[in-house]
């Protein structure tokens, strides 16, 4: 069975380990609009669909159209990594956020 855009977004939210409502949270949706988009009820925006991928760090071509193996673990890697951070008090987490946005700022 080919896989649709809904079912890809679904996929990718699952794999970075991300919680519908925290999805939701941070495209600034509401979750049952997120989930009529898993469930394939309502249409993805070209910008939501920018958006998605750059939340869940894939391709807007996979998301779109199918299949990259490339994604997949990139995916996976960045699910692990998550599942981390969610572990972390929040002074862990903030201190974790600042070196990222140093390391990005250089």
């Amino acid at each position: 069975m080919d896989k649709t855009i809904a079912d890809r977004l679904k996929e990718a939210r699952n794999k970075v380990g991300m919680y519908q409502e925290d999805a939701a949270r941070c495209m600034q949706m509401s979750r049952p609009t997120l989930s009529a988009i898993e469930s394939g009820k309502r249409a993805v925006t070209a910008e939501e669909i920018r958006d998605f991928s750059s939340l869940y760090h894939v391709s807007s071509n996979w998301l779109l159209y199918g299949d990259n193996h490339e994604e997949t673990a990139k995916i996976q890697r960045l699910g692990k990594y998550y599942q981390l951070f969610s572990k972390l008090n929040g002074s862990e987490q903030n201190e974790v956020i600042s070196y990222m946005e140093q390391m990005l700022s250089k």
